[in-house]
This record gives structure tokens, sequence and C-alpha cells, in this order.
């Protein structure tokens, strides 16, 4: 008998649904969000085993430890969610939709040939992050005193000194620290996104280079 198996995901622990062809929920449990307990968990279940989960932060990771020991996996797109939630309840209904084929969407995993790429562009999201943070802090900074400072000319090198002039000498060694911290994240961005294009260069050729099938 085929087994269609939920899982609602949490950075601490997930909660899997199993539930049989005729739609009978079979069984419930919590386990933690570990390689192995959820390995073991899966592997308990009795073959054919049709597993479910949600794209979402751990989807990518989860597809990679459970996929070897599944005869179906697939990541769902949820766009709306109908009804009180509770993970109990998001379980069971991505059972009950892979036992159905109830999908509008469905998300394609490659966490082998794509890792790279992946780490490298939330590596650049963060470090464009982190620039964003530090130039507020900086604008957040001349704005306590008073001082009202447009456009991007108060972070560049060339107009610095005369901003720094317009503060109280008591601030003037913080926000030569703000800038100091700016240009190394810029740095670290400008890395980031140097090894984003050329991975990307290099996962195009490969595409081009690939045989058709």
């Amino acid at each position: 008998m085929d087994r269609y198996i939920g899982i609602d995901a949490h950075a601490i622990s997930c909660t899997i649904v199993v539930v049989g062809q005729s739609g009978r929920k079979l069984s419930e449990q919590v386990v933690e969000t570990n390689a192995k307990a959820l390995v073991d968990c899966i592997r308990s279940i009795p073959r054919p085993r049709h597993v479910c989960l949600e794209e979402g932060t751990q989807s990518a990771w989860l597809y990679e430890i459970l996929s070897p020991h599944a005869d179906e996996l697939v990541v769902a797109a949820i766009t709306e969610s109908k009804g009180p939630k509770s993970d109990r309840r998001d379980a069971l209904a991505r059972a009950q939709q892979l036992r159905l084929g109830a999908f509008d969407k469905l998300v394609f995993k490659a966490p082998t040939r794509f890792a790279l790429l992946r780490e490298l562009a939330r590596s650049y999201d963060a470090m464009t992050c982190d620039v964003v943070r530090t130039q507020c802090r900086i604008k957040a900074l001349y704005l306590s005193h008073g001082i009202h400072a447009p456009g991007q000319t108060v972070y560049g090198a060339p107009h610095r000194g005369d901003w720094v002039d317009k503060l109280p000498v008591s601030c003037r060694a913080s926000v030569l620290l703000l800038y100091g911290q700016l240009d190394a994240m810029q740095q670290l961005k400008k890395d980031a996104q140097r090894q984003l294009v050329a991975e990307r260069s290099e996962e195009h050729t490969s595409e081009l280079q690939s045989p058709c099938n």
C-alpha cells in the first residue's frame, strides 16, 4: 500500500503525517529537525513512500537528505492556506494534496548541482543587506545631530571629510568607524558578486555543453 507523507518543517521540529491510499490518516509524529532523526522516521514507514514538503528555507536540505529514502519526493509552492493553521493540519494537507495530485505549483530542487550557486546568492544577498544597514546607521547618526544627508554623497570617500566636519568632535570617531565598516562590507559585496557571476557563467556554459536527452 502506498504511503503519502506530509512534512511541516520548522527550525526545531518537524510534524510528519502519513495517510494511506484511501486518505485515512495512518500515523502522526513530531520529530526533531536533524538529519538522522528525520531519515530514521521516513525509513520506518513502509514503502512505497511518497513525501511532500513545502517550499521554504530548509526545503533544499530536506530534499537532499530525504530523497534517497523516498520513492517520490515533491516540493510544493503553497501560495495560500485556507482555514485555521497548525503544524498538524499543514502536514496532513501536504499528504492529502500529494495523494490527490492537487498542487498548483511544484518546485524542482537540485541541491547537488546548484548548491554552490545558491550559497553564493545567499551570501550576496546578506552582504547587500549589511551594506544598506550600515548606510542607514550613518545617515541616522547625522540625523540625530540635526544634519540632513540626502542622496549618496554622504557615503562616498571624496565627500566624507566635508560631512564629518559637520558633526560634533565627540561623534567623529563613531562615524569614521561606520565608514570603515561600510568600506569593508562594500568590498565583500563586490567579491560575492564577482564569484556569483562567475559561477552563473560556469553553470550556463555547462548547460550549453550538456547533450540533449
